[in-house]
């Protein structure tokens, strides 16, 4: 599962926040443009970050465009993939403009398919806005 969460406000803590999520056993990735966010599932990430709120960045709102953007993205991206051989599902998106992508049961970003087809979709990947 992906989640790009975007904006910075001028309060909370963004490396705090980061290594909290860590501590709470998900992968962060610190970016000039937020944090990426992988979790193995949904209620793992909403109970992470149900457990740092008191370091999270003031979120600045995301506007439909942007919200419409990055799922346009990310159903690109997972149509990319599926060609490429892994059949992951449709990604959902929740009320502040983040995307979660998630990888069929029984594969990880380590299983050889999947390595292949994210290098072949690289240029679509939601995380690579950089």
């Amino acid at each position: 599962m992906w989640r790009r969460l975007r904006g910075q406000g001028d309060s909370g803590d963004q490396a705090k926040y980061a290594a909290c999520l860590r501590d709470q056993g998900l992968t962060v990735t610190e970016r000039s443009d937020g944090l990426d966010i992988k979790a193995d599932s949904p209620e793992k990430s909403n109970a992470a970050k149900a457990a740092c709120k008191q370091y999270a960045p003031a979120g600045e709102e995301v506007s439909p465009e942007d919200k419409k953007k990055a799922m346009d993205t990310a159903l690109k991206y997972v149509e990319c993939m599926r060609k490429a051989g892994v059949d992951m599902p449709d990604p959902k998106q929740d009320p502040d403009g983040g995307v979660a992508l998630k990888l069929p049961d029984g594969m990880t970003e380590d299983t050889p398919v999947v390595q292949q087809a994210q290098k072949a979709c690289q240029e679509l990947s939601p995380g690579n806005s950089e």
